[in-house]
């Protein structure tokens, strides 16, 4: 015989989960008691938002399973910005919440309520998991487990979450007379047709592209990626998901395209004859709201293991293929294997380095980091920021970018990353709030490398108090906080569009912030104060010189805002349009 809460730590150990994200609750006693004696590795935060992000943020580092445990009513509410997160940027999650006894529950009793915080949790988590389930029937735990389990890491991944009442808890089963899933046999997709206009589409362009979306990753496709890159001596470019795939230096890297991305790889981008995408959403970031004019002069392979992403791109396609990565590029490399002679002597294909030598001029002539940021007075540049932290950080290091506003939006656009390093956030959802116990997650999820977090002064406040885990934890996260006097990103918005009329973005328009440095004194952090570009060189160093956590504040340029990108414009019918990518702001003559 063997406790049902128990059970489900015991299937877990099996399955290779070793990390769990909790806070602990009355409605999940029995869960609780179960995971601290299961040998499984815990942390528990002070906000089940909080745990609810480092467990994604573990997801997506390992590809593996984020468990999060939080009790019913609002413990469960309080995870369901982390898990929609997870949810857009097709993260595994697993999400065990308590709940009321069965016979508390409000079942059809058409009330709203009839145990001690009991919400309905299922209904309204349906809509961002892949598979969401209140168990109310203990002999089916075996069942729900194991379908839990596949749904959340085959296909596109994603959160799942299990409801468990507090009497189901505490049921004693015999495992022998458990019922178990049988994941649907599905069948293999047929991909001959696509990976061959590919193969015929590269070998005749001139001016081939590849675009690296978040499948790659998702699919372990990355070196299968890199053989198909040099055997064809074809460049790509990523997405925000994809930066840290490349070294900056790769003479086949291409740079990130998009609204905020730079100009050499928009250039690039519509310049290309020929474009294969792989495992990319095409969201309107990255197509500037414009799937027309994306990559306007090439002819397009699209490849997703989602249809309704494919069928919602508005582009001609020369060809399409439903499957994940790894199954295309393993299409492609035989292929191009079997017609190597091809595509040493016939059409455009023979020579790339015409081509890949654009690329690269391109790329220089736009840096993104450039001699007026160097040269900015009495504040921080936070481009000129970026460029000497990338200078001095290690192979190994951990980057996260906060996940909204300018800390992660020019963090990603300037960032040179070195391979070897790691830049992820949840730009997806793109919310406030996340930096700090994202990189908790992230940290616990590359054992304990030393990662730094780039975080603006409006997006800490709203999970501050995780400094608390940090310091109990000792992880060797460094913390750069942006001090541009509150919401820097939210008053361009307003200046932009509102003739200068500004609302709840600074002390003058109602919003008001700590002294971060104080706070985080209080918290027990070594704290720094960076007041200008000057300073950088004799600061930085010291914060880096070690693995402690520390916590700096760097007073930025206040107005700076993304540079270059890509900004509304009037069109005929006089309203406001997206540009197209290749004309950026500010406007020069590349953008003619």
């Amino acid at each position: 015989m063997i406790k049902l809460s128990d059970y489900i730590f015991q299937f877990l150990m099996e399955k290779g989960v070793r990390q769990a994200f909790m806070l602990p609750g009355g409605g999940a006693m029995h869960l609780d008691d179960s995971l601290g004696r299961s040998g499984m590795e815990y942390v528990c935060f002070l906000h089940e938002q909080a745990a609810a992000i480092a467990a994604e943020a573990y997801g997506q580092h390992t590809n593996a399973p984020g468990l999060l445990l939080v009790t019913s009513g609002p413990g469960a509410t309080n995870t369901i910005t982390g898990v929609t997160a997870g949810w857009i940027d097709s993260t595994p999650m697993i999400v065990i919440s308590g709940q009321s006894k069965r016979e508390d529950l409000v079942g059809d009793k058409g009330v709203r309520q009839t145990g001690s915080q009991e919400v309905q949790i299922i209904p309204m988590v349906t809509p961002v998991t892949k598979y969401a389930v209140q168990i109310l029937k203990p002999e089916e735990i075996r069942y729900h487990l194991e379908k839990a389990y596949e749904e959340a890491v085959t296909g596109r991944p994603g959160p799942v979450w299990l409801d468990i009442p507090l009497d189901v808890q505490a049921v004693m089963l015999e495992e022998e007379m458990l019922a178990g899933y049988t994941p649907e046999r599905k069948k293999q997709p047929d991909i001959a047709s696509a990976v061959s206009k590919a193969v015929e589409l590269i070998r005749d362009s001139e001016k081939p592209l590849i675009l690296v979306g978040n499948g790659v990753k998702l699919a372990g496709a990355e070196e299968k990626l890199y053989q198909v890159m040099e055997m064809l001596r074809i460049p790509a470019e990523t997405t925000w998901k994809t930066a840290d795939l490349f070294d900056e230096n790769d003479p086949l890297y291409a740079g990130h395209p998009g609204i905020m991305g730079d100009r050499g790889a928009n250039l690039i981008l519509q310049e290309a004859d020929f474009l294969l995408s792989l495992g990319c959403r095409m969201d309107t970031s990255v197509t500037a709201f414009n799937d027309r004019n994306f990559g306007k002069n090439a002819k397009k392979v699209i490849v997703d293991i989602d249809p309704y992403e494919i069928a919602r791109m508005d582009m001609d396609k020369e060809a399409y293929a439903v499957c994940d990565a790894e199954l295309f590029l393993a299409g492609l490399l035989e292929a191009i294997r079997e017609k190597k002679e091809q595509f040493l002597t016939q059409g455009a294909g023979k020579d790339r380095e015409e081509w890949l030598c654009r690329c690269r001029d391109i790329r220089r002539k736009y840096p993104v980091i450039t001699k007026g940021h160097e040269t900015v007075t009495g504040y921080v540049s936070a481009y000129y920021f970026i460029g000497e932290l990338c200078r001095l950080l290690r192979e190994d290091d951990v980057i996260v970018p906060e996940s909204s506003g300018g800390a992660g939006e020019i963090t990603y656009q300037a960032f040179r990353l070195k391979k070897g390093q790691k830049m992820k956030n949840a730009a997806g959802l793109g919310s406030m709030g996340f930096g700090l116990p994202y990189a908790i997650g992230s940290c616990i999820a590359n054992d304990r490398r030393r990662t730094i977090l780039i975080n603006g002064d409006g997006a800490f406040q709203l999970n501050i108090q995780e400094l608390e885990t940090l310091h109990r934890l000792k992880l060797p996260v460094k913390i750069f906080i942006w001090n541009n006097g509150g919401y820097a990103s939210i008053r361009s918005m307003q200046r932009n569009n509102f003739d200068g009329r500004y609302v709840a973005s600074s002390g003058e328009t109602g919003l008001t912030m700590p002294d971060i440095g104080r706070v985080a004194a209080a918290y027990g952090f070594q704290t720094f104060v960076i007041h200008d570009n000057q300073e950088l060189d004799g600061v930085l160093p010291q914060i880096l010189a070690d693995d402690r956590p520390v916590l700096c504040e760097l007073m930025v340029l206040p107005e700076e805002t993304v540079s270059p990108r890509v900004k509304a414009v009037v069109g005929e019918n006089g309203k406001m349009v997206s540009g197209p990518l290749e004309h950026m702001w500010p406007f020069d003559d590349a953008n003619t």
